[in-house]
């Protein structure tokens, strides 16, 4: 795979970038009270919601192509549902066998659901579960958990208000398990979710957060750029400090790595299905543990204004924290990495000593 945009992707991500910078909200001190109903038309105008589903279902476009618009958001710091509201949803809805009207009805924008993960197994919530929350849940009108564990069919639940939480531009909701809201289509005209099915949502699920974490991480440095070039100190600009100038060096470095296995992972969901699960764990753990240095970096170059309500710089940081957190952060899956690894090695020995 070529990790470099070819023209379309390019135009693709400014395109996104543009209507997020446009619409989205100017100061951080909006952020509260922002009202996404033009961005998220707006993205539903440019077809965006339904990135990699199937053609038979209305969808467009790849995989790959929802990271790049998840990247977009990203950098932008877009305060808009994008992921929890209409990929994810939307795809898990398609995997179960969802009516086709109401798949339409979320790719274009005109319903949103969420989807309820367990923070305890950091998976979809099932029967077993305590509690569930609704992830980037805003303008949501009920959750989507499991009637079993790990296998079943999708219900909704209805969701609380949300409260209030450390990611300025997402909201996140508790989930009542007790209370099914009746959604007609959701049934589906099967037999439910396989496991197979979840292991492909959760891989791409993992993806498209690691690719929303690549492109705050591409925000908040072009911020710190920004701020070092314009900053002076004894009469010179900062950036000309050579310990800010490796600082940040070193920091797209990282943005570089993370980028590379976000694509990868993208790719590997549609390409080399053998390969997505692991791909997936990598670019998670990646820009879990890198985004946060990068953020916390551009953070320390801003100086004591980086943590004033007034700068963008602890907005980017905030969202990275929520991003690395949900669906695990990088311990979680490293351990999932490892275990695994351990598994290949264990049967290479085994296939030797057949041999």
């Amino acid at each position: 795979m070529h990790v470099l945009l070819n023209d379309e992707e390019r135009l693709l991500a400014e395109s996104v970038f543009q209507q997020a910078r446009d619409l989205g909200a100017a100061t951080p001190g909006e952020f509260r009270a922002y009202d996404d109903s033009k961005l998220w038309a707006a993205l539903a105008a440019m077809d965006v919601l339904g990135l990699g589903l199937p053609a038979s279902v209305g969808g467009v476009g790849t995989i790959l192509d929802a990271a790049i618009v998840a990247m977009s958001l990203g950098r932008a710091l877009a305060p808009v549902s994008y992921l929890g509201g209409g990929v994810l949803p939307g795809q898990l809805l398609v995997a179960a066998g969802a009516g086709p009207d109401l798949i339409e009805e979320v790719v274009t924008g005109a319903r949103r659901f969420a989807v309820g993960i367990d923070p305890v197994t950091h998976t979809i919530a099932g029967k077993s579960s305590s509690e569930a929350l609704a992830w980037d849940s805003a303008g949501a009108e009920a959750a989507l958990v499991l009637d079993g564990d790990g296998v079943g069919r999708l219900v909704a639940v209805s969701l609380e208000s949300a409260s209030v939480g450390l990611d300025l531009t997402r909201e996140v909701r508790r989930c009542v398990l007790g209370d099914r809201i009746h959604v007609e289509g959701l049934a589906g005209s099967d037999g439910g979710l396989r496991p197979t099915d979840l292991a492909r949502w959760e891989a791409l699920a993992l993806t498209l957060l690691s690719a929303d974490m690549v492109g705050v991480m591409e925000g908040a440095l072009r911020l710190g750029v920004e701020h070092v070039t314009t900053r002076q100190q004894f009469g010179v600009s900062i950036g000309t400090f050579q310990a800010l100038q490796h600082l940040l060096a070193e920091q797209q470095v990282s943005i570089e790595g993370a980028r590379a296995t976000t694509f990868f992972a993208a790719w590997a969901i549609e390409n080399r299905p053998g390969e997505a699960t692991l791909g997936a764990h990598t670019a998670k753990a990646y820009c879990s543990e890198h985004g946060r240095r990068v953020c916390e970096a551009v953070l320390q170059v801003h100086g004591g204004m980086g943590m004033t309500w007034e700068c963008f710089a602890h907005g980017f940081l905030k969202r990275l924290l929520s991003d690395r957190s949900a669906l695990g952060d990088e311990r979680r899956h490293y351990r999932i990495i490892a275990a695994s690894q351990r598994s290949v090695r264990r049967e290479e020995a085994l296939s030797g000593l057949r041999r």
